[in-house]
């Protein structure tokens, strides 16, 4: 006998179905990122729905909206909500995993979702009693009461990015930008959440990290040239604010601007990466806060300058990989810490590697590092290296892009980044053109 469905479960079955589709376009909205045409949704959500083949051919272009989001056509959506409102199953969002408990009433949470700074009338200590001491096993987690669980947008980070003032390029967050400083047991070349607020990073539209870059101004990135040669403005997304590639649970959001204008220096050689430095100009200035600043830029070469340079404090940051046999990018901002190496002495040494002794270094490049086990390597192109400025400890200069090497982390080989001072003038002339001051 055939089987007969009742209006009860017809019901309950249509429920369902608009229940699932509901859902489904819940998770559109529209975005300044993408165009009137467009909604902003998950890439899975795009990528299932696609009816231009995109799923055969390799794509040229998709616009990033925010992280695991892409620009996608409204017809798009809608067809596909239309031809599959009847399934066998629905859709369920899976439920998140719980938080890692840390005693009586206490859970791990991102720190910006912990409320802290409660007043302590007792007059006993100004010890917070509702944070745990327990040390949690993520990074920027702390054992929290439950009772003081916040929602984003009570965070006790979000007045404090409200009451930011910017002061002025090249001021670093020596102790990172937790109040009650991380105890988290970070691997020595880590750096601190928000410790370098003009690192960049750079990716492609479809999300994929591509290189590294440094604010200069609130409209304007350096990279390298040999990282964006083969890039247009549609390919590119520059992420501010970025510390862990892999998490959102970062104190401060990250800011994403989409690339108005590639600049590359006219006469960079992208078989030598003579020049190796490009601007990018944002299509929107970033709005500046305590995880994103400007660098400074250094005077134009000159010897007394280097003399200087040579015995500041200098830094190289990025994500690239540690390893030379490996391009599995690093989740955390490195910081290694490097010595600037003499451009003669430099050129000796890398006249003793495969280059050989004919091997002549060019003016456009400074070279940092040569101590085993310390250096930038695959990933890291674009990002910068740099400089304590004169008389001061925690307030730097961009010295140099991370270029090019013959070997990662080898003892008395060091690496090469194009020289930003002998490059300064090409600087200056593309930013008075672009009627931007520093």
């Amino acid at each position: 006998m055939a089987s007969r469905t009742t209006p009860f479960t017809s019901a309950v079955f249509l429920l369902l179905i608009l229940l699932e589709s509901d859902f489904s376009r819940a998770q559109d909205f529209s975005s300044s990122m993408c165009q009137q045409s467009e909604l902003c949704t998950t890439v899975k959500r795009c990528q299932e729905s696609d009816n231009a083949g995109r799923k055969r051919i390799s794509p040229r272009i998709a616009r990033s909206c925010g992280v695991s989001l892409m620009c996608c056509e409204k017809e798009q959506l809608e067809s596909w909500d239309a031809t599959n409102s009847i399934r066998d199953k629905v859709s369920r969002v899976p439920e998140p995993e719980p938080n890692e408990s840390c005693g009586l009433n206490m859970e791990c949470v991102p720190r910006k979702l912990c409320r802290d700074n409660v007043i302590n009338d007792s007059g006993i200590t100004l010890i917070n009693p509702r944070l745990g001491n327990t040390q949690c096993s993520k990074s920027l987690y702390r054992c929290c009461e439950v009772s003081q669980k916040v929602d984003d947008s009570e965070s006790p980070y979000v007045q404090k990015q409200k009451d930011f003032k910017y002061t002025s390029c090249g001021w670093s967050n020596p102790k990172g930008l937790i109040p009650d400083e991380d105890k988290f047991n970070y691997e020595e070349d880590v750096s601190i959440f928000g410790q370098f607020p003009w690192m960049v990073g750079i990716f492609t539209g479809r999300q994929k990290f591509l290189c590294g870059g440094t604010l200069i101004h609130p409209q304007l990135v350096v990279t390298s040239s040999h990282n964006v040669v083969n890039e247009t403005v549609d390919t590119l997304v520059a992420r501010l604010g970025e510390w862990d590639l892999n998490s959102v649970n970062e104190p401060y959001i990250h800011q994403s601007r989409r690339i108005k204008e590639i600049i590359m220096h006219p006469e960079f050689d992208p078989d030598v990466f003579f020049n190796d430095i490009a601007l990018l100009l944002l299509e929107e200035p970033v709005q500046l806060a305590p995880h994103i600043q400007p660098l400074c830029l250094p005077p134009p070469q000159t010897p007394q300058l280097i003399s200087q340079l040579l015995s500041s404090n200098c830094f190289a940051t990025g994500w690239g990989s540690k390893d030379a046999k490996s391009d599995k990018l690093e989740q955390v901002l490195k910081r290694i810490n490097l010595p600037l190496v003499e451009h003669s002495e430099c050129q000796a040494k890398l006249r003793l590697t495969r280059l050989e002794s004919r091997f002549r270094l060019r003016p456009s490049f400074i070279c940092a590092g040569g101590d085993p086990g310390k250096d930038t390597c695959k990933g890291d192109g674009g990002s910068p290296l740099f400089c304590t400025m004169p008389g001061e400890r925690d307030r730097y200069q961009l010295v140099g892009i991370v270029s090019w090497g013959v070997e990662c982390a080898e003892d008395d080989i060091p690496a090469v980044y194009a020289n930003v001072p002998y490059l300064r003038g090409w600087l200056d002339e593309k930013i008075k053109g672009l009627g931007i001051t520093l």
